[in-house]
């Protein structure tokens, strides 16, 4: 294994899949052995298919959310470049998040160093009044606090849904419950939470 797929001693291949499920996994495992052996139309619909999931990985480290695209289809060449590596012995997610990630950092290297110009000493930074606010921040601990005294499947719906910012359907096919009852445990959470902090 290639020392640069390790993280923190755990093989990307090893790890939990974070988008979609084992019948879409088989499903992009098939669609990129057929597309290796030249099948155009597999490897079309896998594109289709993967864009948003790369979009959404990308969206949530990028500092504006106008430049995605970018970084999306510089993903979709390195994709494309290196669709001969991919192993069909080994999971499709991963090997498509490592170029996600490598694809993501680059970008952000690049992007940073560019701005080297527009730096400012801390000191002459204002810091807005709700971040400072010692009434804010103990806001914040407050409702971090309700939001770890619920119950468990409460939780997990609160964390997916309103802080990693799921859909109802994704969230239904992480947690294994119905879209319906995700909504039940969000209305139920939501009611605790307004109940803690009133």
């Amino acid at each position: 294994m290639e020392p640069s797929l390790l993280i923190s001693n755990t093989s990307l291949y090893d790890r939990r899949m974070p988008y979609g499920n084992e019948k879409q996994e088989k499903r992009w495992q098939a669609l990129i052995v057929k597309a290796q052996s030249g099948d155009a139309a597999s490897y079309q619909i896998l594109l289709t298919e993967i864009v948003p999931v790369i979009r959404r990985v990308v969206l949530r480290s990028l500092p504006s959310p106008d430049i995605a695209d970018d970084v999306v289809q510089e993903v979709l060449l390195s994709v494309h470049k290196a669709l001969h590596t991919y192993d069909s012995e080994r999971p499709f997610t991963p090997w498509l998040l490592a170029i996600v990630n490598f694809r993501k950092t680059d970008f952000l290297r690049q992007h940073y160093a560019s701005r080297g110009n527009r730096q400012v000493p801390l000191e002459s930074v204002e810091i807005p009044d709700y971040l400072s606010n010692s009434d804010t921040s103990s806001t914040f601990r407050d409702i971090e606090n309700a939001i770890g005294e619920l119950p468990e499947k409460q939780k997990e719906v609160v964390e997916l849904l309103k802080i990693e910012g799921y859909s109802t359907k994704e969230v239904s096919e992480k947690t294994g419950l119905s879209e319906s009852a995700v909504k039940v445990t969000m209305h139920r959470a939501l009611q605790k939470l307004k109940e803690k902090l009133a």
